[in-house]
């Protein structure tokens, strides 16, 4: 009888995972600014805001060092941080 090999921990099942765009912010970065880059307009700030809900209590208290996540596509994937 032919050997049935079990299937390899580190093989992936069928899992897609998307490409995670983020932003590490620095001195003087605002959601504003982040948005312009990413989105090409300032006022998506509350895409990024929405999303990173857990790190951001005042949308206009950001710290440098937090990484948030840009959802979505923008003009420049990345941002000038990411």
């Amino acid at each position: 009888p032919a050997a049935i090999e079990p299937p390899r921990p580190d093989a992936a099942a069928g899992v897609f995972v998307a490409e995670v765009n983020t932003a590490k912010i620095i001195r003087g970065d605002s959601l504003w600014q982040i948005s312009r880059r990413t989105y090409g307009a300032g006022d998506r700030y509350t895409v990024i805001y929405d999303a990173n809900q857990q790190q951001i209590r005042n949308p206009d208290l950001i710290y440098p060092g937090q990484i948030f996540v840009l959802p979505g596509e923008g003009k420049d994937k990345a941002g000038k941080n990411g």
